[in-house]
């Protein structure tokens, strides 16, 4: 099973190519996608393709893959089927595989996913994603005058969710600090049975001065079984002393705010 590690951004360039982004672009609208029915039902959503490119056509291809996330929230991405929580077969694009969009166009289009009547495995929650993908690369140039071929790529990320009881439950495994990076050491576990999404907050308070330092808020996302390392940096370098911190974590909704504390002395 060959996989890789890929950052969803809308245009796959290097940094170098900066000057170019404004010779071709592809925006897809929404960037996720969620789907609540049971096996034997079909269901769809609109998704918004546009050539925000003002001289350039597209010609874009349409294709599945399945995804999941490693322990540090990067995308892992796969060949579809592989994952046994996968719904590429179930989806389906109404318009077809192929698109084209003059320069300033916008098509929408229907994705369709038709769940089986038994699906395999017990999961509740099963993902894809889609990839629309530029075939036609168009020659430039780089900032240093190389010839290059441009083309770009978005991935929109799928969700279904059966009709299990809904449990939303996140634990909190371990907090530790590294004072080498200044940071706070967080390890945490999606529980339940559906995607838990939301932020994480500290603080981090000189139990001698009373004064307080709040990193800034982080947003997660996972999916159940996720096992999550994520390093909050503290930002300002504590001065000597004991401290005690603490870290939530918010999904939001009516689910429960799991919370740890942590003392330690900075010296």
């Amino acid at each position: 099973m060959s996989k890789h590690v890929v950052f969803f951004v809308c245009i796959l360039l290097t940094a170098s190519c900066g000057l170019l982004f404004s010779q071709v672009g592809l925006s897809v609208s929404p960037p996720r996608v969620y789907y609540h029915i049971a096996p034997g039902e079909t269901g769809s959503q609109k998704l918004l393709v546009s050539n925000i490119s003002k001289n350039y056509a597209l010609s874009l291809s349409l294709t599945f893959s399945d995804w999941k996330y490693d322990d540090e929230g990067n995308n892992l991405m796969f060949s579809p089927d592989s994952l046994t929580n996968s719904c590429a077969s179930w989806m389906s694009v109404k318009e077809g595989s192929y698109l084209s969009l003059e320069p300033g166009e916008n098509k929408e289009i229907e994705l369709v996913m038709n769940v089986p009547p038994n699906p395999k495995g017990d999961e509740n929650v099963h993902t894809a994603l889609l990839y629309v993908t530029q075939m036609n690369p168009i020659e430039g140039m780089d900032e240093q005058g190389i010839g290059i071929n441009i083309n770009v790529r978005q991935g929109i990320k799928i969700y279904h969710k059966g009709k299990a009881p809904e449990i939303k439950k996140l634990e909190i495994e371990n907090l530790t600090y590294d004072k080498a990076s200044n940071s706070l050491q967080l390890v945490f576990n999606n529980k339940g049975n559906s995607w838990v999404n939301g932020q994480v907050t500290a603080t981090v308070f000189n139990e001698a001065t009373g004064k307080e330092i709040a990193p800034e808020p982080i947003v997660f996302y996972t999916l159940p079984g996720d096992h999550r390392i994520m390093a909050i940096p503290l930002g300002t370098e504590p001065a000597q002393g004991t401290y005690t911190a603490t870290v939530m974590l918010d999904s939001g909704d009516d689910a429960d705010i799991e919370a740890a504390q942590l003392e330690f002395a900075y010296e």
